[in-house]
């Protein structure tokens, strides 16, 4: 009995080392895979320097083990050994996810790593790791290994390798080729995101297979071809997106039967034809986005079948008729985009009964008619107005309520008259106005300025006058980074006042990287300014800034403050009646990149300081009166005769005209004269000499006729008779 006893033991004890043993060994390869891995690749953050044979493989950066996992022994012979003791003795640590995303790893991924491992969650997300997508193991469950600099083609046998996958993103590389048809073998897929690649030919017709399948992301791609009808057989999908590509031919009226579809993202391809009847039975949609694509016909009222729907964006398409009225009757909708179509008519009044909607965006249409009165309050959440290069007329509806939530408001290019509406003060969190190219008229609104968050201002191409008085405001304009009053009938001197109390476009340090400019996730802020002599729609940046005043009847001297806007990009006082010296301080605007004071009245030499603009690429000083040599080096060596023509008194490179003298002295008054001396003032002063004439005659007859009526003087006589003897003599001698 002993002896059998004894047998057991030695064999249970044979059978523990074996176990541990193996598990050592299995281990042991691991660590040396990882420690492999490390190897191959660079880590300039030192994230993996705790990647070493002391540290614990679980206590490894990025690494989760899981819950130990017991080992069941079967079969024992001797039931005096209890299996609750052995499963306490034998607890297996188990890797169960690697996450190294984010963390700027680059080098290459050894194609052999076959991460055999039992992992089922492997993330490299975000590093800048190289060569062509590695084995996996069947156990994998989710890779991530998107925005690298992967490339080569997805291999085939992906679809065999990882047959267990729920979740592949390969999405932000650099892979080429088609998409594997064997991807279909997964059956267990969920989610495949190929985005941000340069992959080509069509979508594989045998995804339909993937019955789990819920996201597919294959945008910004090269993919041509139709959308399969085929990929009506994923009932489960409810996130489509092939943004992007080349996709051609009609909307597939099959994607009806996707019941579950959530999403649907197709634009910026190349499909044609009409809306399928189809789609409005999506009664789960939320965002619909068929922008940047060749549809037609008109948008139908069906629209109204869609009662989950929130975004719907159908701009850049050639859409015709009227918007419909159906969509005061969806719910949810938040965000309505139908810019650049050949809309018609006017804005339909049931609008106002959508108190959901947030952003309505219809710019570049043929609509028509007076902007609803109800616009102005119908929706406390609306943020976003865009009727942009329309054809509306009359006046803005003076309808703007105190719980005004717009953010911004933009009604350039229309047919609009009246002055701006007073009742625009209640909306606090304006941070853009585009009133430009219409026909309001009146004074600048000064009460603009209590408009604590208003960052662009753009009134161009009015009719508006006056003198830009100074504000009663402590702190007017102190966010405001883009002016433009360009092409209007304004008076008097440049508003000093609004010039130096804009703080946005000063350098204060901490208090100015604060400021950020509006940032919205389902419109692109825009604006149309006249940018280094060219009037072009410009998507705002971060660090834009600009002021225009070009086109206005402005005089007096540019004031010295604007010295201290230094983050000024663009500064237009062209075609006024500015005089005086152009001032010093102007060298302070370091990060000006277009300075335009072409058609004024200045005088003086240009400034020496104006060389530190090293970021300046166009300069416009031409028909000027202004004198001396122009400066030389750095920005001043790449500017040609059209920034100085009209400038008659000026020399130097790249005139042909030099100086007399290298220095840059103040000019003498001879010089100055010698700047006047345009072809309008040479005429002007021969008819001064020529009247000067004209008056000497006359009254030197009546002069002359007065004398000799009232008898000779004698030394008139004297002197004339001499004269004229010793004149009768030489002619006598003649």
């Amino acid at each position: 009995m002993l002896n059998k006893r004894a047998k057991v033991h030695s064999l249970l004890s044979m059978f523990m080392v074996l176990l541990v043993l193996n598990f050592s060994l299995s281990q042991v390869d691991e660590l040396k895979l990882l420690l492999s891995f490390k190897s191959s690749i660079n880590d300039p953050s030192g994230f993996l320097s705790n990647w070493n044979s002391s540290t614990p493989l679980c206590l490894w950066h990025g690494i989760t083990c899981n819950k130990f996992s017991k080992v069941k022994i079967i079969q024992l012979t001797n039931k005096n050994i209890s299996r609750a003791i052995l499963s306490s003795i034998f607890h297996l640590p188990k890797i169960e996810s690697i996450d190294l995303s984010t963390n700027n790893l680059f080098g290459e991924i050894p194609y052999d790593m076959a991460f055999s491992m039992s992992l089922q969650y492997l993330n490299l997300n975000q590093n800048y790791l190289t060569d062509t997508v590695p084995n996996c193991s069947t156990s994998l469950e989710i890779l991530d290994l998107s925005a690298n600099s992967l490339s080569g083609k997805i291999p085939p046998q992906i679809g065999v390798e990882c047959s267990n996958l729920k979740e592949l993103d390969l999405g932000g590389n650099y892979l080429v080729g088609r998409i594997p048809s064997s991807i279909s073998n997964i059956s267990s897929l969920q989610a495949l995101t190929l985005a941000g690649n340069k992959l080509i030919g069509q979508i594989p017709r045998e995804l339909s297979k993937l019955k789990s399948m819920k996201w597919i992301y294959f945008g910004y791609n090269h993919l041509s071809g139709e959308i399969p009808q085929e990929l009506v057989d994923l009932v489960s999908l409810n996130h489509l997106d092939l943004v992007y590509n080349n996709l051609n031919g009609q909307i597939p009226s099959s994607l009806g039967n996707l019941t579950n579809l959530q999403y649907l993202f197709l634009y910026r391809n190349k499909l044609t034809g009409l809306l399928p009847r189809s789609i409005f039975g999506l009664k789960k949609l939320v965002e619909l986005d068929l922008s940047e694509n060749y549809l037609l016909g008109e948008i139908p009222e069906l629209i109204i079948e869609l009662r989950s729907l929130q975004v719907l964006h159908l701009y850049s398409n050639n859409f015709i008729g009227k918007i419909p009225n159906a969509l005061a009757y969806l719910p949810y909708i938040q965000v309505v985009s139908f810019y650049s179509n050949s809309l018609t008519e006017e804005i339909p009044s049931s609008i106002c009964n959508t108190s959901s909607i947030e952003v309505l965006d219809l710019f570049d249409n043929n609509l028509s008619g007076i902007i609803p009165p109800c616009l102005g309050n119908f929706s406390k959440g609306l943020s976003i107005l865009d009727l942009e290069m329309n054809s509306f007329h009359g006046t803005i509806p003076e309808t703007f309520g105190e719980d005004c939530g717009l953010r911004n408001l933009n009604l350039n290019g229309n047919k609009l008259e009246g002055s701006l509406p007073r009742s625009l003060a209640n909306c606090k969190n304006l941070e853009m106005m585009d009133i430009g190219d219409n026909k309001l008229n009146g004074a600048f609104p000064y009460w603009l300025d209590t408009l604590s968050k208003l960052q662009v201002l753009v009134l161009r191409s009015n009719k508006l006058r006056g003198i830009l008085q100074s504000s009663k405001t402590i702190h007017p304009f102190p966010k405001l980074r883009i002016l433009d009053l360009a092409n209007n009938e304004f008076t008097g001197p440049m508003p000093k006042g609004i010039i130096k109390n804009m703080k946005a476009m000063m350098n204060l340090g901490e208090q100015h990287s604060s400021l950020q400019y509006m940032q919205g996730r389902y419109y692109s802020y825009h604006v149309n300014l006249t940018v280094k002599g060219f009037y072009i729609k410009l998507h705002i940046l971060t660090t834009f800034t600009s002021i225009d005043l070009s086109n206005n009847n402005f005089h007096g001297e540019i004031p010295n403050v604007i010295g201290k806007l230094s983050l000024l990009r663009g500064l237009n006082l062209s075609h006024n009646s500015l005089s005086g010296h152009i001032p010093m301080s102007m060298g302070n605007l370091a990060n000006l990149e277009w300075l335009d004071l072409s058609s004024n009245q200045l005088t003086g030499q240009i400034p020496d300081q104006l060389k530190d603009m090293t970021f300046l690429a166009f300069l416009n000083l031409s028909y000027n009166q202004l004198t001396g040599p122009i400066p030389q080096g750095k920005q001043f060596n790449t500017f040609e005769n059209g920034s100085y023509e009209g400038n008659l008194a000026l020399c130097g490179l790249p005139l042909s005209k030099s100086c007399k003298n290298d220095g840059r002295k103040q000019s003498s008054p001879s010089f100055l004269k010698e700047a006047n001396d345009s072809e309008t003032e040479i005429n002007f002063g021969w008819k001064v000499v020529l009247m000067g004439y004209g008056c000497g005659i006359i009254f030197g007859v009546v002069i002359g006729y007065v004398t000799f009526r009232n008898g000779e003087p004698k030394w008139f006589v004297t002197l004339y008779g001499v004269k004229y003897h010793r004149k009768g003599r030489r002619c006598s001698r003649n």
